[in-house]
């Protein structure tokens, strides 16, 4: 045998092994740019080192618009066992063991105050703006009042007080106060310096005036003072004597008392009756009730009899008020607290309670311990929410699960193709390759396809082999 044709083709076949070799390690070798006295060797650095970026950014777009697209992610994280699993890592974070649920370990393992506040001033500021808006202000405000109103008219007034205690209440008050009030009220009206007319208002003065003027004209009318027997035997009795002194007991022979007596009456009663004699009456009463008013209180009384009769008219008044009996200016009986106020302040009890309500919303509100006792309670509440254990029925639960898998998918369905061009996956995949080390890189590639390279390393032996067999024995 011609020792030609046997070592020709191992000659080719070790020729065609290492060219394969050196090939699939000049892909990545060497790592960097190789120069001798300052010339550049070709083939360096290795292929997939000088085309890295390239590579990279090709690898990312066909993972991204082939192997992971959106369509892929979105089916893949909407599959049955994708839900389950956030179903289940969702139940593991708020129930606990006996199957209630817990917020606390759900919101923060060790410490919820950031939360719980920040929760609680979004929800209080909200809620204050609510609350000063004027439509919800209108509805609160006349819910309050008509609340009040409504309680008051449930409130029988004789379950609070009595009719023996209300008389009581009223006796005290009449004999412990209006008596000071009415004694000090006059003391300031009968004070030096003042006038009757401080006293009495002018239309109280014109009403006396036209009594007494009324009371005149009656008299003037009917003037049965003349007919007084004995007035009228003592006025002839100093007539007769008055002429005897002046004219002696002859002149009083031909002038007789009663006749002289009854002439004065007559003309006098004519005389009354006269309009002019009227009007000049009643000019001159007039004239000195006015003389009277405007002079000064000290002229007119002293000061003792002034604190006399202060004395009288408060004792006075305030014997007619402790005579009269409350119960029978206001019945108890059937009588609510709302009927009760109508009674004692009039019939606009539900303006009054509208305007308290109004003027009092205002000010709560408005008030800064409002906003941090709004705080507070939210704050409590919520920590009771979070530390609390929530029992739920086995029916509840099914409930929430369902709720929960139907808010993940919606999450999915509309959000996540926009998160997939948000974040770009292949810009990902392409930042991530560059990154890594070339050596790490090549010991990826080569250990995901160490046996497809084996076989082309193998394979360009046996077709050297074949080639040069071929090549000689032709």
């Amino acid at each position: 045998m011609d020792m030609k044709m046997v070592l020709a083709p191992i000659l080719g076949a070790g020729i065609g092994y290492s060219t394969n070799w050196i090939a699939i390690k000049m892909l990545f070798r060497p790592y960097t740019e190789k120069r001798v006295m300052g010339i550049k060797l070709p083939f360096t650095p290795g292929l997939i080192p000088k085309e890295r970026d390239r590579v990279a950014k090709s690898i990312g777009q066909v993972i991204e618009e082939y192997l992971l697209t959106d369509k892929i992610i979105i089916n893949e994280m909407l599959e049955d066992k994708a839900k389950k699993h956030v179903l289940e890592l969702v139940n593991d974070n708020i129930y606990t063991s006996k199957g209630n649920i817990n917020l606390n370990s759900f919101i923060a393992d060790n410490d919820n105050n950031f939360i719980v506040n920040r929760i609680a001033d979004i929800i209080g500021n909200r809620l204050l703006d609510l609350l000063n808006e004027e439509n919800t202000k209108n509805k609160i405000q006349q819910l309050i009042s008509s609340r009040i109103s409504n309680s008051l008219r449930e409130i029988d007034i004789i379950d609070l007080i009595s009719e023996e205690q209300l008389n009581d209440k009223y006796n005290d008050i009449i004999n412990n106060n209006v008596k000071d009030m009415i004694s000090s009220f006059l003391s300031e009206k009968m004070s030096d310096g003042n006038c009757i007319c401080d006293i009495i208002d002018v239309e109280m003065i014109n009403r006396i005036k036209g009594m007494i003027i009324n009371y005149i004209d009656s008299i003037t009318d009917d003037i049965k003072i003349f007919e007084n027997e004995r007035l009228k035997q003592r006025v002839v009795e100093l007539i007769d004597s008055t002429i005897k002194e002046k004219v002696g007991a002859l002149g009083a022979m031909f002038v007789n008392g009663e006749s002289v007596y009854n002439t004065i009456a007559e003309k006098t009663k004519e005389k009354l009756q006269d309009i002019e004699i009227k009007e000049e009456i009643n000019t001159f009463i007039n004239s000195k009730i006015d003389e009277v008013t405007n002079r000064p209180i000290e002229e007119i009384m002293t000061s003792e009899s002034r604190e006399e009769l202060i004395s009288y008219l408060a004792c006075y008044f305030t014997g007619i008020l402790s005579e009269v009996n409350i119960i029978d200016i206001i019945s108890l009986n059937d009588l609510d607290l709302y009927s009760f106020l109508e009674k004692v302040t009039g019939n606009d009890v539900e303006d009054k309670i509208n305007n308290l309500v109004a003027d009092n919303y205002e000010k709560i509100i408005n008030d800064d311990k409002t906003s941090g006792n709004i705080n507070n309670f939210i704050v409590e509440i919520i920590n009771k929410m979070i530390t609390s254990d929530i029992s739920v029925s086995i029916a509840e639960k099914q409930q929430l699960d369902a709720f929960i898998v139907d808010k993940y998918t919606q999450l999915v369905n509309n959000n996540m193709t926009k998160l997939m061009k948000d974040i770009k996956l292949s810009s990902i995949i392409e930042r991530q390759l560059n990154q890594f080390d070339i050596k790490m890189l090549e010991d990826i590639i080569i250990s995901i396809a160490k046996k497809e390279l084996n076989a082309i390393t193998l394979l360009g032996g046996l077709l050297g082999f074949v080639i040069t067999f071929l090549a000689v024995l032709l």
